[in-house]
């Protein structure tokens, strides 16, 4: 492993952290640059090579050796206790002072050989979600109240805490190779109806059928492991909402690689809506 790339592996249990100045060291990883995809074809008589039928992105399998050093006990009890089988976990991947991490479990748990000085290890982790997710988020506000208060502050001229912005258009960039997953939260500083989150490329939506009255939330993932909807009253009590969406509402919903249109709308007052969207600021199919 590159002696400037650091592991994290870390749960409800504890943290190991893997690294060039530490006591665990990773010497080999695979997998974790690459992903399988399932291609299914069709054929027919005299077809020249076949049809694409279908495409699937396949669940990451890494396998890691590496080597445990002084204090041998304590450390090998610490591996143990955290790579702990069935344990949920996120292996964190650190390098040139950027973060990406994955939903992982052990598939095999530390498999330790004995040494005096130093012991080698083995050990299998599976990513059900195989996309890497940078560990920075970003904040982007569709319509509404758009915060402009940045510090340091200087004082002097005009300034403002916030503007209203009225487009109920705009433009996100995905940087990455893969779509990106994300969270949005419709917010009323009134009342209005149906609000709705529409993707101009691929023409999916996110609509509520929902009245909603000022200081009211509803927010909807379609993030891998939290897909769903929560909605908030005006005192701040959660729900679930998911009775709310309309049908033919997408949660698979996501930000395509390049730039992406989005816009907002709702049936009556859309005036009074605010959306904003949230998402990892990058997702990779490898590091």
């Amino acid at each position: 492993m590159n002696e400037k790339t650091r592991f994290t592996y870390e749960n409800a249990i504890g943290k190991i952290t893997f690294a060039f100045e530490s006591n665990f060291w990773i010497t080999d990883i695979d997998g974790v640059s690459s992903v399988e995809v399932d291609i299914a074809d069709s054929r027919s008589s005299d077809q020249v090579g076949s049809s694409l039928a279908s495409q699937s992105v396949q669940p990451r399998t890494i396998p890691i050796d590496g080597t445990i050093y002084e204090p041998l006990r304590l450390n090998r009890e610490s591996l143990i206790s955290v790579i702990a089988p069935g344990v949920a976990s996120i292996l964190t991947a650190i390098d040139n002072g950027q973060s990406w991490y994955l939903d992982v479990v052990p598939k095999k748990t530390p498999d330790i050989m004995p040494g005096n000085g130093e012991q080698a290890f083995q050990m299998e982790l599976y990513s059900p979600y195989p996309y890497w997710r940078s560990t920075a988020s970003v904040a982007t506000q569709i319509a509404g109240l758009t915060r402009l208060f940045k510090t340091p502050f200087y004082t002097g001229g005009k300034w403002w805490i916030s503007k209203f912005s009225d487009s109920y258009f705009n433009t996100i960039t995905n940087t990455g190779n893969v779509p990106i997953e994300f969270r949005v939260t419709f917010a009323a500083r009134g009342e209005l109806r149906n609000p709705e989150l529409y993707h101009v490329g691929s023409k999916k939506r996110i609509k509520l059928n929902k009245t909603m009255v000022a200081g009211e939330r509803i927010v909807v993932s379609t993030i891998y492991g939290e897909r769903g909807v929560v909605a908030y009253t005006a005192g701040g009590v959660a729900s679930n909402g998911y009775n709310l969406l309309k049908r033919g509402a997408k949660l698979d919903m996501a930000i395509l690689p390049g730039e992406n249109l989005l816009r907002i709308d709702a049936e009556q007052n859309r005036e009074n809506l605010t959306v904003q969207v949230e998402a990892p600021r990058g997702v990779k199919s490898g590091v």
